[in-house]
């Protein structure tokens, strides 16, 4: 997956994932501004997050997707990613994804810590809980960031 990563940076045009999928939610939802869908965007990648945060799913998955997220964002807005848009977005990506993981991973310690009675799975549960939590609002806070720059003026016209 980091190949992936690393040839969605690199690359003059965005991946046929990204393109693809925002055309099909385009076709989907064709009355919903462009804002709108950036946060079906949003919304969709922290679900998918979560869920591979709570079964504790590699940090590769998670900075691939946050990555496509930004890259998503950017093509919703009409505007793709440049090529220093695109670097720094998978830096950003890959960064956000390891401090999540290095959060899940404390919280994880600390649900050890709870206690075995009256039933074992309490634990179990509590750390699946704070990994999905984790890995979702680590998608969401991507999301906020990128519609944030996307859309509030912070980038250059063309």
């Amino acid at each position: 997956m980091y190949e992936a990563l690393a040839g969605a940076a690199l690359s003059p045009e965005d991946p046929e994932r990204v393109v693809e999928s925002v055309a099909r939610l385009r076709r989907r939802h064709p009355k919903l501004s462009r804002e709108d869908l950036a946060g079906r965007l949003t919304a969709r990648t922290a679900l998918a997050c979560a869920a591979v945060g709570a079964v504790a799913g590699p940090v590769s998955f998670q900075a691939l997707a946050l990555d496509r997220l930004f890259l998503s964002i950017a093509r919703v807005s009409g505007r793709p990613a440049s090529p220093l848009e695109r670097a720094a977005g998978a830096v950003a990506s890959l960064l956000v994804a390891g401090a999540a993981e290095g959060l899940r991973r404390q919280a994880l310690r600390a649900t050890r810590r709870l206690p075995e009675r009256p039933n074992a799975l309490v634990p179990a549960l509590a750390g699946a809980l704070v990994g999905g939590v984790v890995g979702g609002a680590a998608a969401g806070l991507v999301g906020l960031a990128a519609r944030q720059y996307v859309f509030g003026g912070r980038r250059g016209r063309p």
